[in-house]
């Protein structure tokens, strides 16, 4: 992870976005120098190898600095999200004070405009930790290097339940990272990342897998993103960066903010991997961003569905170079786990969206190399090809563990074995994810996903993606599903009704709550935190606006 120190590009390295729109780059000699300073400064503050160390940290300079100023010291970092990612408030500082308590930490290393925040969230743990801002002492060449064990302490975004501590060790990371840069190939230049680094697809794929071989990389912040998709879209039109990755709603947001006048004189024939992962792949989605970059020499081939988690330091799976990605269509109605699903259609993704896309599963690949993937039943027994199950996951690369693991967690996690919690099936050796078990609901022996209903839903324009979201679960013995919307749905309530029965029949209980904005809960990444909006509402928590 830290060879890089030892031999730094003078001819590549990394341009990082500032707030009027310049970019500012830095050659891996010049990040090298700063991170060495780095690492020196903060041995200098008493961080010793072993020690955990939290950031809260933007993208940019110190974050690249900082992080591996740690790991030259035998030190850990660990990244947490930065108060916009969770609407900042009084929920963001509970959840510092529930990290911090875990981590325990002597020093924090935080922005300024941050300091007060973190100080005020850990000051009642009585830890006595200190938060600094980032350092540099004035020499490099007495930084005290050492190994450490771990690579990263990773907190999981959230949705899974609430955010946990994994111990990522300095071998998990180097082994996901080698399947990585095996699997996109990365040279010459590699992506223009916007993803959070506090998330495991924003650190690990976004910049450790660039950053460690030494491509020409760029960093911009997800608030920059947001503000100027179009712009990013078109670092890639002029510059022949050749990677990309993102979750489903980063394209969406793509589409809808850029036009096809957008990218004249744009040329997309560099990139060769797209990687689209993180949630459930929506293959009309891909198909329009397909259509949208095709006149400007953007090859098909280039996209690389994936499937990876944090627990699996990140990927898992991903479609091969070169090869266009499948669609199955795959009964959305008759589920049940340890029974062979009804797969009819098996075609090639084009830039032609499919008809009733909820029905379509997109490939999300072979595992990497070295990792094994099984589908298990319900009693946790392997299952053959088109048997829909529990995806579960063995390899190098898999987390050590949780920071205070119960023996449910042992049991779910460890000595390289995962049992996922997510549902799908192989065909073809290939991956094809259906959905969360947990946010999933029974009905009649059946198993409903409501990433299926979700789908559905927002093809047929009922709900948007932004504003709305799906949660199922039983209430008073009845299986029930719910639209939570922060806009009233109008004249397509009893669309929006009408499309849940399709899925559920009578059997279940049908439901739309129109809630005030911020009330679905989002976990750090920015996807809707299920689980817990399904516990509120459960609860008699989620209150419903009447003002529609």
């Amino acid at each position: 992870m830290i060879g890089w120190l030892d031999d730094p590009s003078e001819q590549r390295g990394v341009r990082f976005r500032q707030d009027d729109g310049a970019w500012q780059r830095l050659t891996y000699r010049e990040l090298a120098a700063r991170t060495l300073r780095a690492g020196a400064a903060l041995a200098d503050e008493g961080v010793r190898p072993g020690d955990v160390v939290p950031l809260v940290l933007p993208a940019g300079p110190d974050f690249v600095s900082q992080f591996f100023g740690l790991l030259a010291i035998g030190a850990t970092p660990s990244v947490l999200p930065l108060p916009q990612a969770l609407r900042a408030g009084e929920g963001y500082q509970n959840q510092l004070r529930a990290i911090a308590a875990r981590i325990r930490p002597k020093l924090a290393v935080a922005d300024p405009r941050y300091q007060d925040v973190v100080r005020e969230s850990v000051a009642e743990l009585g830890t006595a930790t200190r938060v600094v801002a980032p350092v540099h002492a004035d020499r490099e060449d007495a930084a005290p290097r050492a190994n450490g064990e771990l690579a990263v302490l990773q907190f999981t975004s959230g949705s899974r339940g609430a955010p946990r501590g994994l111990r990522i060790s300095v071998a998990n990371m180097a082994a996901n990272l080698r399947m990585i840069q095996s699997w996109m190939n990365p040279q010459g230049h590699g992506a223009v990342t916007w993803l959070p680094l506090y998330h495991d697809m924003g650190l690990v794929g976004g910049l450790l897998g660039g950053l460690t071989v030494q491509v020409e990389h760029a960093l911009m912040r997800p608030e920059q993103f947001i503000r100027d998709s179009t712009g990013w879209l078109a670092e890639y039109g002029r510059h022949p960066y050749t990677s990309m990755c993102m979750p489903n709603f980063g394209f969406e947001r793509v589409l809808a903010r850029t036009r096809p006048e957008h990218l004249d004189g744009l040329d997309f024939a560099a990139l060769r991997a797209v990687v689209s992962g993180a949630e459930r792949i929506d293959p009309a989605v891909l198909a329009r961003f397909v259509a949208l970059l095709q006149p400007h020499g953007f090859d098909i081939h280039a996209l690389m569905p994936a499937y990876g988690l944090a627990e699996g330091t990140l990927a898992v799976t991903g479609v091969g170079r070169q090869q266009v990605p499948r669609l199955v269509r795959a009964s959305g109605l008759e589920r049940r786990l340890g029974e062979k699903l009804d797969v009819g259609s098996v075609v090639e993704l084009g830039a032609e969206p499919v008809s009733e896309p909820w029905l379509w599963q997109v490939s999300c690949g072979r595992p990497m190399d070295g990792v094994r993937v099984d589908i298990l039943d319900e009693e946790g027994a392997p299952q053959p090809e088109g048997v829909l199950g529990e995806i579960y996951v063995e390899g190098p690369s898999v987390a050590e563990g949780y920071v205070d693991a119960t023996p449910e967690d042992r049991a779910k996690l460890g000595d390289g074995k995962l049992h996922t919690g997510d549902a799908g099936f192989l065909l073809d050796g290939e991956l094809y994810v259906v959905g969360r078990l947990g946010d999933s609901v029974k009905i009649n022996g059946q198993t409903v996903f409501v990433e299926d209903i979700e789908l559905e839903l927002v093809a047929s324009g009922a709900i948007s993606r932004n504003h709305a979201t799906v949660v199922a679960g039983v209430t008073a013995g009845t299986p029930t599903v719910l639209v939570v919307t922060e806009r009233p749905l109008g004249e397509r309530l009893d669309e929006a009704l009408s499309v849940i029965k399709s899925f559920t029949g009578d059997a279940a209980s049908a439901r739309v709550m129109y809630v005030k904005r911020g009330a679905i809960p989002l976990t750090s990444s920015r996807k809707p935190r299920r689980r817990a909006l399904w516990l509120s509402y459960a609860a008699g928590e989620l209150k419903e606006r009447k003002d529609s």
